[in-house]
């Protein structure tokens, strides 16, 4: 079923040059686009919007540690290295599963949503097209973004439980950063 839900999704890939576009730059590019919205939620947000971006880092940070783990224990072959498909994107045959990308991408995108709702939201939005498109180019399987995405749901759910360590390190980072805009 994986391979026959990959097989429909990357099936659509390479006959519409517009989607295949859209596609591509939100499967390379949608990191650069999180840390974007999380630059912008720090200036604008006031201390609270920084506590924001700190925690979407972190959620990050816990979810991509997972992901590293895992792939250490399991290996799951990219769909491109075990199968002809429509690859859009060079990139390494390292493991499939978890997806990196839904991994930080979703933990951003849940703890963010705790804070800011319209800009969780646009990175809701992301993440939904992110999912497809992992798949669309041909470097993950659907499980593979699925996982991902759970990962990243966990991962901002234990920021909460993580709090008593996370915000001492996040008040310190907020009193330097003031004594620096001072300066």
């Amino acid at each position: 079923m994986n391979y026959a839900v990959f097989h429909i999704i990357n099936g659509f890939a390479g006959h519409n040059s517009i989607l295949d576009k859209i596609m591509i730059f939100t499967a390379l590019y949608s990191p650069i686009i999180y840390g974007a919205l999380m630059i912008i939620q720090w200036f604008i947000g006031g201390d609270r919007g920084k506590r924001a971006s700190m925690d979407d880092f972190f959620a990050a940070v816990i979810a991509l540690s997972a992901n590293f783990i895992i792939s250490k224990f399991y290996f799951e072959p990219r769909p491109f290295v075990t199968h002809k498909v429509n690859l859009l994107v060079k990139h390494p045959s390292d493991a499939s599963f978890p997806s990196d990308h839904l991994s930080g991408g979703s933990a951003i995108t849940f703890t963010e949503l705790k804070y800011n709702k319209i800009i969780g939201s646009i990175m809701m939005l992301l993440t939904i097209l992110l999912i497809i498109a992992r798949v669309y180019v041909g470097v993950h399987y659907p499980i593979d973004v699925i996982g991902g995405f759970v990962i990243g749901y966990i991962s901002s759910k234990l920021i909460k439980y993580l709090n008593i360590v996370l915000n001492p390190i996040e008040t310190f980072i907020l009193k330097t950063w003031h004594r620096f805009i001072k300066i």
